[in-house]
């Protein structure tokens, strides 16, 4: 439990840093309010990913990183059809902080996997 707790927090802090340049990159309020949507889902999704990492542990390792992977493109397939088109956010500020969320903390998680 406290590794799910290390990666949440870990991933929180690389989407907020990142998040926090992006908001330098496209300044507007909707463009703003974009990237807050996507962090919050983008977090949402990686704790998700990472809490069926951490149970097919004993399971193929290729299996377990097929998974996530899968995950991270359905989320952002569904991200891209549905909120956006849905909620008629800013697609390109959605869409880019939504594939730099789900890439940035993927980076960190074999890194926990192993604990």
């Amino acid at each position: 439990m406290k590794v799910f707790g290390l990666f949440a927090l870990v991933a929180a802090a690389v989407i907020g840093a990142s998040m926090a340049g992006l908001m330098l990159l496209f300044p507007s309020p909707a463009d703003h309010d974009a990237l807050k949507l996507t962090a919050v889902v983008v977090l949402g999704a990686h704790l998700v990913t990472f809490a069926i990492a951490r149970l097919l542990k004993g399971c193929n390792v290729w299996l377990v990183w097929g998974a996530g992977s899968v995950l991270r493109l359905g989320t952002l397939v569904i991200y891209a059809v549905l909120v956006v088109k849905v909620l008629a956010v800013p697609p390109v500020p959605a869409l880019v902080g939504c594939a730099t969320f789900l890439f940035l903390p993927s980076l960190i998680e074999p890194l926990l996997l192993l604990k």
